[in-house]
């Protein structure tokens, strides 16, 4: 009887020490973050940060279901496989951070004040603050836009020299690209694609360095397709990377979401489409607009 009761006893403990193993292995298989990072039945939002307007990667739009306040929506092609992954995590409630520049940004990553940077440039990590995910999900290739009339094509940017061109602002690659350009090319820096896009081809500059695919959904937005020539040679590629706060209280979750979001963009045809729906979108939007109205420059 003592030896039945003992036998009893050990496969007990050997069922409930393989149970244990068992429901660890599952833990290490699926981390699903805690309260503190936005599940549902938690009370805080997991932060989220990227480019206020540049589309067709990230942009803002109003969120017009929230009436307490005034509070936005991240549109774009990335951000909708950065909330998907998000989503499987179990982390519902996402907080759409809003700020005006990248240094804005990175200064919120270094203080703990959002949990991720989905449109990150690399920036020294330990000065950053930043947990970066490698590798970058995307190079987005810069090249020089011009006016159809008056086309650029350049083997490379010291075909630029005595030159006159124009960079969005929001694109934030003055820093990336100014040292590269030849002593006597002039550059000006201004905010919107409507004025860059009217200062090129009004003749105010010769030339815009963007991205293709920035300058894509802008021209289709203003209606004017035929009026500028892309060049072929890309000047530089620039590298985009999902980035955790190394403050965030959810960087804990930073390998299981790489594993999601490495679902989400394995299939490059298919995140090539989500790209070009993305610039779809965009140009929908102004389908009602009238084109872009400029000057001409004379004898063009």
């Amino acid at each position: 009887m003592i030896l039945k009761k003992l036998f009893f006893v050990v496969l007990s403990a050997v069922a409930i020490f393989s149970f244990d193993i068992q429901a660890a292995s599952e833990k290490t298989k699926v981390l699903y973050p805690e309260n503190n990072c936005g599940t549902a039945d938690g009370s805080d939002r997991f932060s989220v940060v990227g480019f206020k307007n540049y589309p067709p990667f990230s942009w803002v739009e109003l969120d017009l279901s929230d009436t307490a306040k005034t509070s936005y929506n991240y549109k774009g092609f990335i951000f909708d496989s950065v909330k998907t992954s998000l989503n499987d995590m179990k982390i519902q409630k996402i907080n759409n951070l809003v700020m005006d520049s990248v240094q804005q940004i990175q200064k919120a990553v270094l203080h703990g004040k959002t949990d991720m940077f989905f449109m990150s440039y690399y920036v020294d990590e330990a000065k950053s603050g930043a947990d970066y995910i490698y590798p970058a999900y995307f190079g987005n290739p810069f090249v020089v836009v011009s006016r159809a009339s008056k086309k650029i094509e350049v083997d490379d940017i010291s075909g630029l020299k005595g030159l006159k061109g124009v960079i969005r602002r929001e694109e934030e690659i003055e820093a990336l690209i100014s040292g590269l350009l030849p002593t006597d090319t002039k550059m000006e820096v201004v905010d919107g694609a409507e004025t860059a896009f009217r200062k090129l081809l009004s003749g105010d500059v010769d030339f815009m360095i963007t991205s293709p695919y920035a300058a894509e959904a802008e021209v289709r937005r203003f209606k004017i397709k035929n009026k500028v020539h892309f060049g072929k040679k890309v000047l530089r590629h620039i590298k985009y990377f999902i980035a955790f706060s190394k403050l965030s209280v959810c960087r804990k979750y930073k390998d299981a979401f790489a594993q999601q979001f490495a679902e989400q963009i394995k299939d490059k045809s298919a995140l090539e489409k989500k790209l070009q729906d993305s610039i779809r979108m965009w140009a929908d939007k102004f389908a009602d607009d009238p084109p872009l109205q400029y000057t001409p420059p004379e004898g063009e």
